[in-house]
């Protein structure tokens, strides 16, 4: 017996019944997702966000994975994908092209987030798939830090320490990308938008939280 079939055996006898050998039963017979630019997602009303703190600013692994997805993504998403981070002028200086909005919904809630006194950056990310990013000003809207842990508090309890720098950052920028998303899909008009929120590690979180 070859050397693979002797494996295939093994994986075999390892996976019966699991769930994975059942989702992957009928791989042959599943539906291709043609990438057509977003074609589809369009007519469909699919909207992707997706968001981290290593959005055009490199931290750590994160930031890898983002940048070999973003190809792919788009190919199948187009412009009804959106990357969400924070905005680092020395990282976007190197690697955004800062632009005007280029869809209603996209202005409208970058105006909503401006009259709320807050800043929030418009532009495509210079990698390979050029994809489309928002990046939002932390030091804009950290006059409402306060107040923002006092309502994640009430909401869920969840208590963030005074002097943890890092963790303050999160709770910004959770609650300006909740609220990005919010009248953006607010600002759709004719049709009752699907949206998924994608949300990568703790600093991302409170995003998620407060967008379900």
């Amino acid at each position: 017996m070859s050397e693979s079939a002797t494996l295939q055996r093994r994986l075999s006898r390892r996976l019966t019944n699991t769930k994975i050998v059942k989702e992957l039963s009928n791989i042959e017979n599943a539906t291709v997702v043609e990438m057509d630019h977003g074609e589809q997602a369009r007519r469909e009303g699919r909207f992707v966000f997706e968001c981290s703190w290593e959005v055009a600013n490199k931290v750590g692994g994160i930031y890898t994975v983002l940048r070999t997805k973003a190809s792919v993504t788009t190919e199948e998403l187009g412009d009804q994908y959106c990357m969400l981070g924070p905005y680092k002028e020395e990282r976007v200086k190197l690697e955004v092209e800062i632009l005007q909005p280029d869809s209603s919904p996209l202005k409208y809630a970058l105006d909503q987030l401006r009259d709320l006194g807050f800043k929030a950056t418009y532009g495509r990310w210079l990698i390979d798939g050029y994809p489309k990013v928002v990046l939002f000003d932390i030091v804009s809207a950290a006059w409402k830090l306060d107040q923002w842990k006092q309502e994640l508090w009430d909401s869920c309890k969840i208590g963030i320490p005074y002097h943890d720098n890092e963790s303050n950052d999160a709770v910004v920028l959770g609650f300006m990308v909740a609220i990005f998303i919010q009248k953006y899909l607010y600002a759709i008009e004719g049709y009752q938008p699907l949206c998924v929120a994608h949300f990568h590690e703790w600093q991302a979180g409170i995003g998620l939280i407060l967008s379900r």
